[in-house]
């Protein structure tokens, strides 16, 4: 029989509860993220990114990220959120998986 320390496991069960919250919160901010995704995509699917690419439009960005009409910085972001959302979903199955 296992000796379990009922104060450790409630420090414990407290420290997953705040995991989970924040767990909910960065499903919430995967979608929002999703959305700006999608609107991106469209334009830089678009024939006018091209034109506008081409143009060479001045834009003003923070230098956080880079300039949209950075063709690797569009594309980067389609590959990464494909890759995040896989690695949501593994997440999911293994934790699945375990029971």
């Amino acid at each position: 029989m296992a000796d379990y320390n009922p104060q450790e496991l409630q420090q414990r069960y407290e420290q997953w509860c705040k995991l989970y919250r924040q767990q909910l919160e960065a499903q919430k901010q995967f979608l929002k993220a999703e959305a700006l995704q999608n609107e991106l995509k469209d334009y830089y699917l678009d024939p006018q990114w091209m034109k506008d690419h081409e143009a060479d439009l001045p834009i003003e960005h923070s230098g956080e990220a880079h300039s949209i009409f950075s063709e690797d910085a569009l594309w980067n972001m389609l590959t990464d959120h494909d890759e995040l959302a896989m690695k949501w979903m593994r997440l999911g199955l293994d934790a699945l998986e375990k029971r």
